[in-house]
């Protein structure tokens, strides 16, 4: 009987050990799950989950823990330790080159005078001795005077060098005596447009706005390939940083797109860009229908109609209310204009085109209803949409285009907007009523103009407020987007607006498994705590991109 006792419990044994094996032979074996945080979908509900599981770049499955760790087996599991997770950030408007190479001239940003700019730049001079300075992201409104600065202190301090110093919009820049002269213009130069040099007595102050602006570039030495590569590696790391997995970056020449295209043929770049080229003979010579390579896709052009608000380059249908001699500057003639559009429609080609001022959304409006239908999906869009008379707003509705704006616009301009244009602020950075016209609308940074950080997007879209947290009640806040549709904002409807909403913007199987962990949850935590929030990882297709450890 003793004997016959170990035959019946070894036999018992084994019965109840090979269902337990069974089980485990069948979890299906994934790469990586994340689990243990709250995880925001982003999906039609907007639903959340607990666990994640990836498999060759994609999101397999979504569910409780149990679930999950139920149904797969992971080489790779990370427990977020109730830290939360959102799908991947997606910037709907930047310039991911601009970034990079911001990244290596002086910044200027936050400047609170004249003085001070001179101050950065001296310091830099005396670090490395350079053949000529560059700088970006000085802005007049933050100064006492509010007025252009002219280059006389530049020429004293800087007389055998060229200096190029480039506004916080990019649309504007001070230049001092010995750049003027290697550009080789001179007062009443007929390549100058008009209004586009900032004149005194006579002489230029060495403001310059627009394209004669960005002629100055030009006398800067060239950048090789090898340069190029480095400005769009840091450039990159710099979006991991704050989260962001997918861009749509404005306005790229063709020696930089080659390079991007290269690099991602390499595997180099990892970041997803939707690159928007600027319609110059080489890029509609090389780029006769959208083109996708990987991670890479180029299949928008990108145009401008106006200039910025806070340089008055913004077109206007009335005077602005602080200077009443000047409506702003149309940068492109109605016929150039038809004519790039032209083209991207028939080349298949979305058209983003660039209007600050009221004349120039209606501007841009009026053209596109040219070649839009109603009712289409071609999603042409409207880039910032920023000040839009009340008779133009159902426009976008009526003909499917998209109004794509930049929140922390409205926090960066509030507090002097109103002096530029007066009453008609009320339909300025007006997202709510945009958000009416579609029932959805893409938001980015519009870096470097603005800070990197996608946060400050949440932030200005739902609370309306500066990062001082001003003004107290909120700017406008009938404009103000709810916590959820900001959040759609930078993921779900920022990929719609490149028509990838099937691939990527929200945690679902069959998606691109593009997630950001943040230190805090931004849709709970109280308003204060929303700016200090940190990444703490960034995922591109499974692969972790970015730790803050």
């Amino acid at each position: 009987m003793k004997s016959l006792a170990k035959i019946n419990t070894k036999a018992i044994l084994g019965l109840l050990i090979v269902p337990i094996l069974i089980s485990c032979d069948m979890k299906e074996k994934v790469d990586l799950i994340i689990t243990g945080g709250t995880i925001y979908t982003v999906d039609e509900n907007f639903s959340t989950c607990e666990a994640v599981a990836v498999k060759d770049g994609l999101i397999v499955a979504v569910g409780n823990h149990a679930e999950i760790a139920g149904k797969y087996d992971a080489s790779n599991t990370i427990d977020l330790k109730g830290a939360t997770m959102y799908p991947g950030f997606n910037d709907a408007h930047c310039h991911l080159y601009m970034l990079g190479i911001g990244l290596k001239r002086v910044d200027l940003r936050g400047a609170t005078s004249f003085d001070d700019v001179l101050e950065r730049l001296s310091k830099r001079y005396e670090e490395e001795k350079p053949l000529f300075l560059s700088g970006e992201g000085w802005d007049q409104n933050l100064w006492s005077s509010k007025e252009f600065p002219d280059n006389s202190r530049l020429n004293e301090l800087f007389p055998d060098i060229p200096v190029v110093l480039e506004r916080v919009d990019f649309h504007a820049v001070i230049a001092n005596n010995k750049a003027i002269e290697m550009l080789g213009i001179k007062p009443g130069d007929p390549s100058i447009p008009e209004g586009e040099a900032v004149m005194k007595n006579g002489r230029f102050t060495g403001v310059f706005l627009e394209d004669t602006g960005s002629g100055f570039f030009r006398i800067l030495p060239e950048d090789d390939k090898a340069f190029v590569r480095d400005v769009l590696t840091s450039a990159e790391q710099e979006c991991f940083k704050y989260g962001l997995t997918s861009i749509s970056s404005a306005g790229g020449e063709l020696s930089v797109l080659e390079v991007l295209d290269s690099m991602y043929t390499e595997g180099t770049l990892k970041i997803r860009t939707d690159n928007w080229m600027t319609p110059t003979p080489e890029n509609l010579s090389r780029f006769t229908k959208p083109y996708v390579n990987g991670r890479l896709k180029i299949g928008t052009v990108k145009l401008f109609i106006d200039g910025a608000l806070g340089s008055r380059g913004a077109l206007m249908l009335e005077p602005y209310s602080d200077m009443k001699n000047t409506i702003g500057l149309q940068v492109i003639t109605d016929e150039e204009l038809e004519k790039a559009c032209a083209w991207a429609y028939e080349h298949g080609f979305q058209v983003a085109t660039h209007c600050i001022g009221d004349a120039a959304n209606r501007k841009g409006l009026e053209h596109y209803k040219k070649f839009l239908p109603k009712g289409n999906d071609l999603r042409w869009r409207i880039e910032h949409s920023q000040i839009i008379d009340p008779a133009d707003f159902n426009t976008f509705g009526e003909y499917g285009i998209v109004p794509s704006i930049q929140s922390t616009h409205a926090t960066s301009d509030m507090l002097w907007a109103v002096d530029r244009i007066g009453a008609r602020i009320k339909t300025a950075y007006a997202y709510q009523q945009l958000l009416d016209q579609l029932g959805w609308l893409p938001n980015g940074t519009d870096f470097p103009v603005e800070a990197v950080n996608p946060i400050y997007t949440f932030f200005a879209a739902v609370y309306r407020k500066n990062l001082d947290f001003v003004p107290e009640e909120g700017f406008q806040m009938e404009n103000a987007l709810s916590k959820e549709n900001a959040l759609r904002s930078m993921t779900i409807w920022a990929a719609k607006a490149s028509f990838e909403e099937d691939v990527k913007g929200s945690i679902q199987p069959g998606k691109y498994a593009d997630f950001v962990v943040l230190d805090r949850d931004i849709m709970t935590v109280d308003e204060k705590e929303v700016p200090q929030t940190k990444v703490l990882m960034t995922f591109v297709g499974g692969e972790q991109v970015y730790s803050l450890k």
